[in-house]
């Protein structure tokens, strides 16, 4: 009996563990002109006149609280960008959620030409999960994006 009542507890806990790991849903609702990326890697990736918008799970922040998981990002984003130049963070909410936009500028090769491309990218934790919403294109065109930016962030719903 007293087997069966462990088994019993432990599959129960077995059970609700995975009933809590839900993937989350997400919904997008895009101001006109946004393209869906077919065959991307991503639920949500888009482009409009060469500007980029994707949300995407950031695994390896997971767990983290938001300042240890933008403190991350801008060490990676150190490393794997050329002459990256961070403007100032800023807080914001992404559907109630509490969320640190990082916007920075950064030199990509295409050929022998270097390309100065400018990304916002935005992070938030939800339920221990971060999640990052990134816009960005050719430095020069990014302030085009402006109108669409928070037509876009008041289109984001996370559903859990």
């Amino acid at each position: 009996m007293k087997k069966t009542t462990i088994l019993f507890c432990l599959l129960l806990f077995a059970f609700s563990a995975v009933a809590q790991q839900k993937k989350m849903k997400i919904t997008v609702s895009l101001p006109s002109g946004w393209e869906k990326v077919q065959g991307s890697v991503l639920e949500h990736q888009y482009l409009k006149n060469g500007a980029s918008f994707m949300i995407k799970e950031e695994f390896a922040a997971n767990g983290m609280t938001l300042d240890e998981a933008v403190k991350k990002a801008k060490e990676q984003i150190g490393k794997y960008f050329k002459n990256v130049v961070f403007a100032n963070d800023e807080q914001i909410k992404v559907n109630g959620h509490n969320a640190q936009s990082i916007t920075f500028t950064y030199a990509m090769n295409i050929g022998k030409n270097e390309l100065k491309m400018k990304m916002n990218s935005i992070y938030l934790i939800i339920k221990n999960k971060c999640y990052n919403i990134s816009l960005g294109s050719i430095a020069d065109n990014f302030n085009d994006l402006s109108s669409d930016v928070p037509q876009i962030l008041q289109g984001i719903k996370f559903i859990y």
